[in-house]
């Protein structure tokens, strides 16, 4: 019986050993923005008093941006089931567009409004660089999943022992 314990507990433990760990970090969207703000703060070089009073800003702009993305998308799915409940009246339509296009509006005063405060954080570099940060960091991020998916990545990928 004492051999059978044994046993069992060897079972146990070598299959829980051999079990691969789980992922640290992940691809969440809150993992994301602390990566896009940690190259944000490295791609502009900030000052300390930068990152103090700059990247608040960032947040909060973004924060209003996504805001009205939600707000959009409400709008599209609006859109949808007009177009599917049937005969759409041109008078519908117009009254559609009027709304998505006033939300277009207020996306690009909010943008409008972030860029022409920039020169009271950013030195003329640290603007230039921001404004085609974006393009980059995408392009990069997308590059590296890329590269993951297809077990090319920097990083070795983990086997599993046969």
């Amino acid at each position: 019986m004492r051999n059978y314990t044994w046993l069992i507990f060897v079972l146990i433990m070598g299959n829980s050993i051999a079990q691969e760990p789980p992922k640290v970090g992940g691809f969440s969207p809150k993992n994301m923005d602390a990566v896009r703000i940690w190259k944000l703060t490295e791609v502009l070089e900030l000052s300390e008093d930068q990152v103090a009073t700059f990247l608040p800003l960032v947040q909060i702009h973004e924060r209003k941006l996504r805001d009205i993305q939600k707000e959009m998308a409400a709008l599209a799915k609006e859109g949808h089931t007009l177009m599917t409940a049937g005969e759409v009246s041109q008078r519908e339509v117009d009254k559609y567009i009027k709304r998505y296009s006033a939300k277009q509006d207020e996306v690009h005063q909010i943008k409008h409004d972030f860029l022409t405060a920039l020169p009271e954080h950013l030195t003329p570099k640290q603007q230039l660089l921001y404004l085609g940060f974006e393009t980059r960091f995408r392009s990069e991020l997308r590059e590296y999943m890329k590269n993951e998916r297809h077990g090319t990545g920097e990083q070795k990928r983990r086997t599993k022992r046969p």
